[in-house]
């Protein structure tokens, strides 16, 4: 029989709607009453309007929560886990029934956002059971070359997701035909313009899709550093990626010969923004860096042959490394 799952949005906009609270009440309602249920967490789901959510998954089917608080989640619990009774009134999604929501949700398709809203994003474990890594460990049981990498992006037609449109795979050959003993690969995650939360969202609710290409990024180019450009604003983002990180460099997919790949060193850090839009230019970004004001630069030389330090670098926004 199916085991009951009780999955809780916690990311920024959940939280701010008193998500966490609702977290905590459940957990409390789970001890107190013996309830067996799996409790989790995750991200947004892309229904900020509707927050805090909270989705139930059992043997009959999966029901999402909406506009939940504290009081309405000990009804929940007691008419859906305690009798089988799921909320109608309450519900803003199901696999079911149509609901006013399923109009405008079932028409999506997710691609960088395929995981969030559906994993923990502090579980690596989580990440690894959805195929995580998995592009990443055939690099290094395939014997996969660099070259071999770079050209499948290119064919994938992959193009930058920060605006230039820039295809993506013709940058990592730039950088990979730069010769120097240290290459550079940036992250650029400084979201500046008003309302813009995609970057956000990525961070916050699957930090390892982001971490994964980018390892996968300075294997191809023969990156030796990582840097992740994230503005100081997004606290729980910030905070997740610097979980993620360590739990990488835990499992060894980060650090002296990441993955399992001979001779291949690699590791990231984070550098927090201090929220100046001119910063999501990236060589004002590279300089802002370096410790510098953050001043775009006249191009050529591009990063590609001179960049971060002034060494070969590519940078990739939060979507295209995702």
């Amino acid at each position: 029989m199916k085991k009951t799952k009780v999955i809780v949005g916690l990311g920024s906009c959940g939280i701010a709607a008193g998500a966490n609270k609702v977290y905590d009440k459940i957990e409390a309602l789970q001890k107190v009453e013996n309830l067996e249920f799996e409790l989790k967490k995750t991200s947004c789901v892309g229904m900020c309007y509707r927050e805090p959510l909270v989705e139930i998954q059992d043997a009959s089917g999966t029901y999402l929560y909406g506009d939940v608080d504290e009081d309405r989640i000990v009804e929940i619990i007691d008419k859906h886990i305690h009798h089988h009774d799921p909320v109608k009134e309450f519900i803003v999604r199901t696999d079911l029934f149509k609901t006013e929501d399923n109009e405008y949700v079932d028409n999506q398709v997710k691609i960088a956002l395929r995981h969030c809203g559906f994993i923990d994003p502090e579980s690596i474990s989580d990440y690894e059971n959805q195929q995580g890594y998995k592009a990443l460990k055939k690099i290094q049981t395939e014997k996969i070359q660099p070259e071999q990498v770079i050209q499948t992006v290119i064919d994938s037609g992959l193009r930058g997701r920060g605006g230039g449109g820039f295809p993506t795979g013709l940058k990592w050959k730039f950088a990979f035909n730069s010769q120097s003993d240290v290459k550079y690969l940036i992250c650029n995650a400084d979201e500046g313009d008003p309302g813009a939360f995609m970057d956000r969202s990525l961070l916050e609710g699957d930090p390892h899709a982001v971490i994964e290409g980018m390892i996968i990024g300075a294997f191809a180019i023969g990156a030796t550093e990582g840097v992740i450009y994230c503005r100081a604003e997004y606290p729980l983002a910030i905070k997740r990626l610097q979980i993620a990180l360590n739990q990488a460099r835990k499992k060894g997919y980060l650090g002296k010969n990441a993955a399992g790949i001979e001779n291949f060193h690699f590791d990231i850090y984070i550098k927090e923004g201090a929220g100046a839009f001119v910063c999501g230019e990236e060589t004002a970004l590279m300089a802002s860096v370096e410790g510098k004001r953050g001043m775009p630069r006249k191009r050529p030389p591009f990063p590609a042959i001179s960049g971060l330090w002034k060494k070969p670098t590519n940078i990739n926004n939060v979507e295209t490394w995702a």
